[in-house]
């Protein structure tokens, strides 16, 4: 089984693909696609240049399942509006199940097991969390 982990922070998706090898080990996919960045959301052409390229990051995944990590909608902590049209354009791919896992809910898995594997970047770390909360 191959999933996605996704974080949407500021203007960019931040990916991590994990899956696990005969042995239950997970093994990190992500490769070089680590997010996928949008330069102005105005522009119509750079949204549709954002929802083509992290379409087709899925499309060479081919994963079984893909969970964006929930943000607040509003109050003081709200996220940025242009967070939720990445979340749209994300959420219009088709071919692979979809879901949510709120913050609080991977906070809380996290306190009472271990991160199974180790992520390349800081910035990666909710993304990992979320993709090793998938396969558990």
């Amino acid at each position: 089984m191959k999933v996605i982990g996704i974080e949407i922070d500021k203007k960019r998706a931040i990916c991590m693909v994990l899956s696990k090898d005969e042995q239950n080990n997970y093994v990190n996919l992500t490769g070089t696609n680590k997010y996928v960045e949008i330069k102005d959301d105005q522009n119509n052409h750079d949204i549709q240049v954002f929802a083509e390229k992290i379409h087709d990051f899925f499309d060479s995944i081919q994963p079984d399942h893909i969970a964006i990590i929930t943000r607040q909608t509003k109050g003081k902590f709200a996220a940025a509006a242009v967070s939720f049209k990445l979340e749209a354009l994300i959420q219009c791919y088709s071919k692979t199940p979809m879901s949510f896992v709120s913050k609080q809910t991977l906070t809380a898995y996290y306190k009472k097991n271990e991160l199974p594997i180790v992520y390349d970047n800081a910035y990666q770390e909710n993304a990992t969390r979320l993709a090793a909360y998938l396969l558990r």
